[in-house]
């Protein structure tokens, strides 16, 4: 049973004053970078309970007053070189997504909104060690992901588990198991099969087409609409179109021909050569418009070219997966992200469920899998035995069951059906009953 009188303020600041000095031993590497942009700097301030139980300046305040992040600067160190560029202080940056996440802030454009405010951001830009000279933007959050990658980020969660494991807040006793689908930033564009080769596709006999289409208008004048554009398509090279959906037509050029008034620009000569139809144009005085290209390279001696698919979104590794809505549970809904398999610890009796593992996949990627894959995050980083693992039906796979069994845990994990006929007489034919149970033998009521 475990003393609440262990998790009173003033035991939690003392026991923490032991395991920041801890961290910072195990963790030594300086920075390279010298030139900073930050500095996040440890003060250690009392925190005030008030009478109602809250925590004076929130969660944030208790959390930077009494935990020292400095140990982020060490994990990170290995990113930076002594000839970058003038960085940030990596706790800052680490530090300010984190201030995002327990505030509940909607956005980072929201955020970084009452990041510049002299006012309202004072507190945050303090305890990230940050001035408002230098508020960062949305894009040195995204580079610093990148340049970190998974297994750093993995790194310093795993140090701040640690953290709360050392104050027996997390036990490893129970955990549970769940996937959360979450949408990206990035705008989906109508394509869910999509892959790299999207970004460049090859068009062959693209300038002949256009030159023939010019030639028929211009044959035709009397039967056609100067002011309709016409377009120039190609068939979608895609390979993961499943057989029973036809791949769409994609546009390539989209133009028209207009009056000429006055001198045609350079760029309009230069595209009526490049299809060779210069002389023509000039003769009917008429000039080519283009409207909309999706071209990246043309290569006239071969008439061919190449073009990126307006369909692909920005954030390729995302896609979409499904879920049940939150507003009707009957309906499913559709979310164009990733799936965020989290493994909490779940502690009955401090009413505590904190994250321990936490591993992220394409919103349309196996989910059931990767329970595995949290399991043995957690044995790679933390000495424990956990009793009991507990998951819904997404994770009922023998294979998880196995491995649950074999680092000698328990696993409670909701039975999948997966398609089974489970009409009342398919029940009564195996031996169950309407419900599921199997029927009793006979003489036993």
């Amino acid at each position: 049973m475990t003393h609440l009188k262990n998790f009173c303020i003033n035991t939690v600041s003392r026991r923490l004053n032991g395991i920041n000095i801890k961290n910072n031993i195990d963790h030594n590497t300086p920075l390279p970078c010298h030139a900073l942009l930050s500095n996040y700097k440890f003060n250690k301030k009392y925190v005030k309970i008030l009478p109602n139980g809250d925590i004076q300046g929130g969660f944030t305040k208790m959390i930077i007053s009494l935990v020292d992040f400095s140990f982020v600067r060490s994990l990170t160190s290995s990113c930076y070189s002594v000839k970058s560029p003038p960085a940030y202080d990596p706790p800052s940056l680490f530090l300010l997504e984190l201030f995002r996440y327990i505030d509940r802030h909607q956005s980072m454009d929201k955020f970084l909104e009452i990041l510049r405010d002299k006012d309202r951001g004072r507190h945050y830009r303090a305890w990230a060690g940050i001035s408002l000279d230098h508020v960062p933007t949305k894009g040195t959050f995204s580079n610093f992901k990148n340049k970190l990658g998974p297994d750093r980020y993995n790194e310093v969660f795993h140090v701040l588990v640690n953290i709360f494991k050392q104050l027996e807040m997390i036990t490893f006793k129970v955990i549970a198991h769940d996937g959360t689908l979450f949408l990206t930033r990035a705008k989906y564009k109508g394509c869910a099969y999509f892959s790299d080769k999207c970004a460049c596709m090859n068009i062959e006999g693209i300038i002949s087409r256009v030159r023939k289409q010019i030639i028929y208008r211009l044959n035709n004048l009397h039967k056609i609409n100067l002011e309709k554009s016409f377009k120039i398509k190609a068939p979608c090279p895609g390979l993961l179109f499943p057989e029973k959906v036809k791949p769409p037509k994609l546009e390539v050029l989209t133009m028209k021909l207009v009056p000429s008034e006055g001198k045609p620009n350079q760029n309009e000569v230069y595209t009526a050569m490049l299809f060779g139809v210069k002389d023509l144009l000039e003769k009917h005085q008429l000039r080519l418009c283009i409207i909309r290209s999706n071209l990246s390279e043309i290569v006239p001696d071969e008439d061919r070219a190449s073009f990126c698919c307006y369909k692909l979104p920005k954030d390729t590794d995302a896609k979409i997966g499904v879920r049940r809505d939150p507003q009707n549970s009957n309906k499913k809904q559709k979310i164009f992200g990733y799936n965020l398999i989290l493994s909490t610890s779940v502690e009955p009796n401090l009413k505590l469920e904190l994250p321990v593992a936490v591993t992220n996949i394409a919103g349309n990627a196996d989910e059931g899998k990767k329970i595995i894959t949290n399991i043995e995050q957690i044995n790679a980083f933390h000495e424990c035995q956990t009793r009991i693992h507990l998951a819904d039906a997404k994770y009922d796979i023998t294979k998880n069951y196995d491995f649950i069994r074999k680092n000698g845990s328990i696993p409670f994990i909701d039975y999948n059906p997966r398609r089974e006929n489970r009409t009342v007489q398919a029940l009564r034919d195996r031996g169950y009953d309407e419900n599921g149970w199997p029927f009793a033998p006979c003489g036993i009521p």
